[in-house]
């Protein structure tokens, strides 16, 4: 078998973090997670496969059973690197206290009721103890069998080529937009690649004894959304900025279309970021360009209702100003972002199915693709066309072209502050070399809801800010998958085109959900479906071509808060609440009607205690029954009308009370997070926010934040437009102060940018 290189193969993750012992045990519970089936499990595999599987499917197929995780080479380092980089040092410490215990006779008999220690128990009775473990009342069990199961199996799918094979995704960048399904659309061409030259290639060799200096007018720390934005407003304007990200840069031709390539190098702790308590999986962004280069090109309006709330309950009128509408106006149209060349893969085709055979609203969602078709599924592990407006292709590159200078790799320890308390530039470390990076009119932080309030705390001269690092929503998400009799192709086409808003009020002030489509790939797809055993789950692995999934996204009511670990970097300290524990069943039931509706032949939740619903046979569509020419155009053209469940049949009810007792609380259900905002909000109240309503942080002289971490409250909606919307409005604010606003800067739209 064939494995993508790691960036785990650097380093011995393993050996640091783990004795021979732990590493032992927490081989044997990983291998019992993704186990090697038995020949009987094979056949009886081999039988329940769809009827159009070829002789050279099937064979690939029983390769893939014989597998386990630790036939994965250095699978174990891998899920190593993941809990070193992004399990808080005490969450890995109660692990690996965990480990050993299991790895002792009499530790694995307290535990687990048998004589052990558990690398020398059956791999059957491991995977059993698993299952119980994850519905546990001891809060380290749940936390600790959830994190085995989804970074074994994420671990596991993510490069392993006869994996990919078996399941039939395809390998290698996506290609699919070379050819839109509907005819409708000219193949499209890649986007020349822009070759940004980073501040890096100054550095000496081998690391000095005395710090290096390098300096600018404006320092902006971080490349996401909001970083961008301010470079391109600034540099645009004649201000020497200076970007710098702690990230990598991966450039657009050397993408590989790799889920391994993709976690690793362009999010936050290489793929999944674990609440303190384990409720909750966060997924950001990390390197040049930040979630900008890895999101699903959602471009949706903040809602009026938020405007409204966020410029009355907090005191900032921006949101209700002309101003901040001219702002949303200019980024759209920056972007070039619209509906107008949307192309729908079968997944959001059978969303919008299903939600008008229900009656509930769908809606297509504008693309900031510049106008281009971008049919695209492989974007979340970063754009290899360069369709995708990401910073890379637009604010970055604008700002590079007026000479903004660009840092990557750059860790930021601390603000520099003056006696008068006035942000002077930073301290920060490059490729071994301590740096010092000067900045003469002021600092701006971009670093994103987690790395932003993290860095000002750890900045000595901020913390009379109490504010800083509150008020943190991560817009929670629960997972509803649909199980089709036809090839669903769930990584084909673009991620997110279509969204129902049937359960976004769960009460009249805007708190609720939105049902949108996954974007998938086998290694996110495999952490999110139902764990029922390892044998069982690489079965219902293999039905992934024939599956879609819906996620279930909540305008989060309650918070949580950044904290920092005796390292200084951040936790995540967040459980979902009681009313947005019912959003999301709301949304789930919602989720599931569809499914019914567009005719799955089986329905499974993130819920860890819900069993999968099996429907009853559908009754045939007819042309009442709302047939495709009464989706939304440009929906994928079926071959055959699917089948209509009836979502009145009393088993379906049933289960769908089921789903309600099962709930969605904390550790009984699998919830993930791609949308991080409001842990440095802006307000007039300084005892709410630790921004003031122009973006300045309080207690501070020339210092800003720009990006997600601004908002009042969570969005409600993919929030990239709105940060980029209220980012604007910010670098502008910056602009006056340093008196630059009045210079005449040409308007830019992506039809007149050289590289489109």
């Amino acid at each position: 078998m064939v494995q993508d290189q790691s960036l785990a193969s650097e380093k011995d993750y393993a050996g640091e973090i783990w004795n021979e012992a732990q590493q032992s045990a927490m081989l044997a519970l990983a291998d019992a997670a993704v186990p090697a089936m038995s020949e009987e499990e094979i056949r009886k595999m081999l039988a329940e496969l769809p009827p159009d599987t070829t002789e050279a499917q099937r064979a690939v197929a029983v390769q893939y059973a014989r597998q386990k995780f630790s036939d994965v080479p250095g699978a174990l380092n891998i899920l190593a690197m993941h809990v070193a980089t992004a399990i808080p040092e005490d969450t890995r410490s109660k692990l690996s206290l965990f480990l050993s215990v299991l790895s002792t006779r009499p530790g694995c008999f307290v535990l687990t009721g048998r004589v052990g220690p558990v690398q020398e128990l059956d791999k059957k009775v491991i995977s059993q103890l698993l299952v119980g473990w994850m519905s546990s009342r001891l809060q380290l069990m749940r936390l600790a069998a959830s994190g085995v199961v989804v970074l074994s199996q994420f671990v596991f799918y993510t490069a392993n080529r006869t994996a990919w094979e078996a399941l039939g995704y395809p390998e290698g960048p996506g290609t699919d937009w070379q050819n839109p399904p509907s005819g409708t659309a000219p193949p499209q061409e890649r986007v020349p690649h822009y070759r940004f030259r980073f501040l890096n290639e100054q550095l000496p060799k081998t690391p000095t004894d005395a710090p290096l200096e390098f300096t600018t007018d404006v320092l902006i720390i971080g490349s996401g959304s909001g970083g961008g934005v301010t470079a391109e407003y600034l540099s645009r304007r004649g201000v020497k900025v200076m970007v710098v990200d702690k990230g990598l840069y991966v450039p657009q031709d050397e993408i590989t279309g790799s889920e391994q390539q993709g976690f690793e190098r362009m999010y936050d702790g290489h793929g999944f970021i674990p609440s303190a308590d384990g409720s909750i999986f966060v997924l950001a962004g990390s390197g040049l360009g930040g979630g900008t280069a890895i999101n699903w090109s959602a471009t949706l309006k903040p809602r009026h209702y938020l405007r409204e709330a966020w410029a009355r309950d907090f005191g900032v009128p921006y949101f209700q100003s002309p101003e901040f509408t001219q702002d949303i106006n200019a980024v759209i149209h920056y972007m070039g972002a619209s509906t107008n060349h949307t192309e729908h893969n079968r997944s959001n085709s059978l969303l919008a199915l299903g939600a008008q055979r229900t009656g509930q609203p769908v809606v297509p969602v504008p693309q900031n693709t510049g106008g281009q078709v971008h049919y695209c599924g492989k974007c979340v592990i970063g754009c290899a066309c360069g369709h995708k407006q990401s910073g890379l292709v637009s604010w970055l590159k604008d700002a590079a072209e007026h000479g903004a200078e660009f840092f990557t790799e750059c860790h930021v320890d601390r603000i520099l502050m003056d006696k008068n308390n006035t942000a002077i530039g930073a301290l920060a470390s490059v490729q071994g070399h301590r740096v010092v990076l000067r900045a003469r009119r002021g600092v701006v932080v971009s670093a994103g809801s987690l790395q932003t309030p993290a860095l000002l705390m750890r900045t000595p001269e901020l913390r009379p800010n109490t504010q800083i690092g509150k008020h943190l929503r991560l817009h929670p998400v629960a997972f509803v998958h649909g199980y089709y009799d036809f090839p669903v192709n769930p990584w084909e086409g673009a991620a997110l085109t279509t969204a129902c808003s049937s359960a976004e009020l769960t009460d009249p002030n805007g708190w609720g959900a939105q049902v949108e489509v996954i974007a998938s790939a086998p290694g996110l797809h495999s952490a999110l479906i139902p764990f029922e055993g390892g044998v069982e789950h690489k079965v219902r692995a293999l039905r992934y071509r024939y599956s879609y999934t819906m996620l279930i996204i909540v305008r989060d009511r309650g918070e949580g808060t950044i904290t920092l670990d005796k390292n200084g970097q951040p936790i995540v300290n967040y459980t979902p609440s009681s009313f947005d524990q019912r959003s999301l069943v709301q949304g789930m039931l919602r989720g599931a009607e569809i499914h019914m509706a567009a005719g799955a032949s089986e329905i499974a939740t993130s819920q860890t205690d819900l069993p999968p619903y099996v429907c009853p046979p559908h009754r045939k569509a007819t042309p009442d029954d709302n047939p495709d020419t009464h989706l939304i155009p440009g929906s994928f053209p079926f071959e055959r009308t699917p089948a209509q469940g009836d979502c009145a049949d009393p088993t379906f009810r049933a289960w769908q009370q089921q789903l309600v007792r099962a709930g969605a609380s904390p550790l009984r259900i699998k919830l993930g997070s791609a949308h991080q905002m409001g842990s440095c909000r802006m307000g007039a109240d300084p005892k709410q926010s630790a921004l003031d309503p122009k973006g300045h942080v309080r207690g501070a002289n020339n210092l800003w934040v720009s990006d997600a971490s601004t908002f009042p409250e969570a969005s409600g909606v993919n929030p990239m437009l709105t940060v980029m919307s209220i980012c604007r409005g910010i670098s502008r604010n910056i602009a006056q102060e340093l008196g630059v606003e009045s210079v005449q800067v040409a308007p830019s739209a992506p039809q007149a940018r050289a590289h489109l």
